[in-house]
């Protein structure tokens, strides 16, 4: 019975034969090193010239009945593992049993990916996890990867820099999305921020065009990364070198002065060596005025196999960008009289980075794997920006910049000065070491995976801040005045921070697996020593030394097609920049310094997920309790908070309906509700005067929408054309701990009201080689705020807060792409 439902399903063709002097092959299908089935690899057989196929069924079984009796080659061949070709002499009348198994592809050894290439894997893990594949990247067409992002149900995204989304802002579950500080990121596995430790915010972020798959995880498989693992995980993946051979060229046009130029060469080299070259060239004139921006953006990828079980893989990344990026926000007035405004020519932001990793895979014995990376960054960045005043709305047409005082009502509008600006000059180092064991095993007639690894990770942060003496100026200086002079004192009007992080981090994670139970226990510990010197002030260190122990666990429960799945882990969120400059490391200062306590918090989760032909849904529901959550915005004194509880439901799907009937598109479906509450914490009042205390119990989170709705409509029209649409509706939010629901006119102060924009996108492939694109960002134009991500009523001046950042405008983009 077993034989005959694989026949069914593997669709098996035989060669016609008399059934008295015919004879069968069949057997099974499975990986070689965990011994599981494989369904869906391709299974041929070859007599007399004639070949017959079939693919294996969801047990890794195949059947081919009637066949001649004679010389029969079997040929297996499935993504990901190595080809398998066996000659076989069939006698008649008899049953021949050929049971394959296939090696992994010594490429797939290269652990980019950190949930798993196959449903067939990621399925059963034990927390919330999501994936983009390819196909959804190369249809959406994306402008920056936050859109992609903000597919996921948990994710809320903020407009931050407008077009190129260099500057990722995201929140995972309710934390601020300010510069993703919350979110660890990684590239290939390996992190990218410019200082995971003592800066995480997101200042650099790959270009949509290199992707090839995203990853974002949420559940208690966390705690094998770090840090920043309080709201989640996010891994880019790109394409492993060598997969495919030959060249892509891709030109796209758009509107707002946008171009982009795309080349990559795949598979140069021998088989032992197999390199990717890609090149992007970015050129647009963004939504606002002066917001032009230019970005190159090229990497090399090398794998090098240097026996079927030994790999390496180096990875070397350049990137450019040349931005007239700004603060300078939207009044109210502006932003409804002038939603594109932007008076500040003179501002820029010029960002270098450099990157190098290297992978080095060892398959030591048939269950142990051993990978060692080495990753090393260089990121500069140079952020020019004038001081701004407030102006009447007239000053626009007559020229006239008489500031006037922020408490002024009525139509003022934020505008450069004409007379100074200021530099946040910012240079990253970044090295580390890791050694990661990966053992495959049986413990108690249980199938086992133990990951056992440490980690070796230095950064360096030189933090610079000078005063500039015109709008334009690209240099400036740390002081002003004369030693020794009473009529012109010395006064510092920068700073010189310089800053150095040491860190270790050890973890262990196992997961066993009955044959409906997965449970992975997991346990990581981080040390790592921090040092600041204060050049402006007689060079003064400071340091201090941090020590955590992360523990979590996630249990899986499979039934039929349905998975159950819950965990719990610990997260943290170590001290960052900002914190220490404010709290000196920690130590109580003569000024009445805070002694603030890292942010802690309890993960828990609880969930199910379904995959199926026609359908696949997964639904969590999370609690974080958070403690020492640290009140911290843009003119806000950093203060611990006492707890804060962010809890609610996501839910994600996608309906194959084209499967019942053919006209009918395929549906995608994600929804976040979201609650977030303070349930203890005082801070100084942003809006009443006399520095008052404000208890903070019961207010919700700033940048927490309640509802996140994103509902995408698919269709394979034909061989040729695809077509889709997303319409995503966010909603309000407040901006401050505090919850101020009243809007001032300076922009700074009130809440995101809800918005809901519309994107589209389609492809048609012309020919083998050539296709052709169509995408349009917000086709409806819709005018919102993005954020005030960088205001706080606490600061009204016009050079210490930014107002309102306008989302982004329609953006259609027209190109053509010659693939492999």
């Amino acid at each position: 019975m077993v034989l005959l439902i694989a026949g069914l399903l593997c669709q098996s063709v035989g060669v016609g034969a008399d059934p008295l002097s015919s004879g069968m092959i069949n057997g099974r299908v499975f990986d070689e090193e965990d011994q599981l089935p494989i369904p869906g690899a391709v299974v041929k057989i070859e007599f007399a010239g004639d070949i017959s196929g079939a693919t294996t069924g969801k047990d890794g079984e195949y059947i081919f009945k009637n066949l001649t009796p004679g010389l029969h080659a079997i040929e297996v061949e499935m993504i990901g593992y190595n080809a398998f070709r066996r000659e076989v002499v069939l006698k008649a009348g008899t049953d021949y049993v050929l049971d394959i198994a296939l090696a992994v592809n010594p490429i797939r050894l290269l652990p980019v990916d950190i949930i798993a290439e196959s449903p067939r894997v990621y399925k059963k893990l034990t927390g919330a996890v999501a994936k983009l594949e390819p196909q959804a990247v190369e249809l959406i067409r994306p402008v920056g990867t936050q859109e992609l992002l903000e597919l996921v149900p948990g994710i809320n995204g903020y407009a931050d820099d407008g077009f190129g989304n260099s500057r990722l802002s995201i929140g995972i579950r309710g934390l601020n999305p300010r510069r993703s500080s919350r979110v660890l990121v990684l590239e290939d596995g390996v992190p990218i921020q410019p200082a995971v430790y003592i800066y995480p915010n997101m200042y650099y972020n790959p270009p949509a065009e290199r992707i090839d798959a995203l990853e974002v995880i949420k559940g208690s498989a966390a705690v094998r990364y770090g840090p920043q693992t309080m709201g989640g995980i996010v891994n880019y993946t790109t394409r492993r070198p060598g997969q495919t051979e030959g060249t892509v060229y891709q030109v796209t046009l758009g509107n707002n002065g946008y171009y982009s130029l795309f080349l990559e060469r795949s598979g140069m080299g021998s088989r032992r060596a197999k390199s990717d070259v890609q090149v992007l060239y970015k050129h647009g004139d963004g939504f606002r005025d002066n917001n032009t921006f230019d970005q190159v953006n090229s990497t090399l990828k090398t794998h090098f196999l240097l026996s079927d079980k030994k790999v390496l893989y180096l990875k070397v990344n350049g990137n450019f960008e040349n931005t007239n990026a700004t603060y300078t926000g939207l009044t109210e007035y502006t932003f409804a009289n002038f939603p594109n405004f932007n008076p500040k020519d003179e501002d820029n932001f010029k960002v270098w980075r450099g990157a190098l990793d290297l992978i080095y895979t060892n398959k030591i014995a048939t269950k142990l794997t051993g990978t060692t990376t080495v990753y090393a960054s260089v990121f500069d960045r140079r952020w020019w920006r004038e001081d701004d005043i407030f102006v009447r709305s007239g000053a626009l047409e007559t020229g006239d910049l008489t500031a006037v005082p922020y408490f002024q009502t009525g139509d003022i509008v934020r505008v450069g000065g004409g007379q100074s600006n200021f530099g946040i000059l910012r240079t990253f180092y970044v090295g580390g070491i890791e050694q990661n064991y990966t053992l495959k095993h049986r413990w108690m007639g249980r199938r086992g995976r133990l990951e056992l690894g440490v980690r070796g990770h230095w950064e360096r942060f030189i933090d610079d801040k000078k005063v500039g003496s015109g709008p334009n100026a690209r240099d400036g200086v740390y002081f002003t005045g004369t030693p020794d002079d009473l009529d012109d004192p010395v006064q510092i009007v920068g700073q010189s921070h310089h800053y150095e992080t040491a860190a270790l981090a050890l973890y262990a994670r196992e997961q066993l697996a009955w044959e409906r139970w997965t449970v992975s226990p997991g346990l990581r510990f981080e040390v790592f020593k921090q040092d600041r010197v204060d050049r402006l002030r007689g060079s003064a260190m400071v340091d201090k030394l941090s020590h955590v122990l992360l523990p979590g666990v996630g249990v899986n429960y499979q039934f039929e097609r349905f998975n159950l799945f819950g965990g719990v882990h610990r997260g943290y969120t170590p001290p960052s920049s900002g914190t220490l400059k404010i709290t000196n490391f920690g130590q109580n200062v003569v000024s009445g310094g805070l002694d603030l306590k890292p942010e802690k918090s309890w993960n828990i989760e609880l969930g199910a997920r379904s995959w199926g032909t026609k359908a696949s849904l997964e639904i969590t529901g999370f609690l974080l309790r958070i403690d020492h959550l640290v009140a911290a915005g843009r003119g806000t004194a950093f203060k611990n908070l006492g707890r804060v509880d962010t809890y609610g439901i996501e839910a994600g799907a996608a309906l194959r309906t084209s499967r019942y009937a053919a006209l009918l598109p395929d549906v995608n479906f994600s929804y976040t509700y979201l609650q977030t509450e303070i349930k203890s914490g005082v801070v100084s009042s942003a809006v009443i005067a006399g520095n008052v205390d404000v208890d903070l119990a019961g207010n919700e989170l700033p940048y927490a929408p309640e509802h996140t709705l994103t509902l995408g409509l698919a269709k394979q029209v034909n061989a040729k054309l695809r077509l889709r649409a997303d319409w995503r509706y966010v909603g309000q939010v407040f901006t401050d701990f505090e919850n101020i629901e009243e809007t001032f006119n300076r922009g700074d102060t009130g809440p995101v009201p809800s918005y809901s924009i519309l994107n589209a996108s389609m492809d048609y492939k012309v020919s083998r080689q050539w296709s052709a694109f169509l995408s349009a960002k917000n086709l409806l134009d819709e005018v919102y705020i993005g954020s005030r991500l960088h205001s706080n009523a606490g600061q009204p001046q016009a050079n210490l807060s930014s107002g309102i950042l306008i989302g982004p405008r329609r953006q259609i983009n027209l190109g053509v792409k010659r693939g492999i």
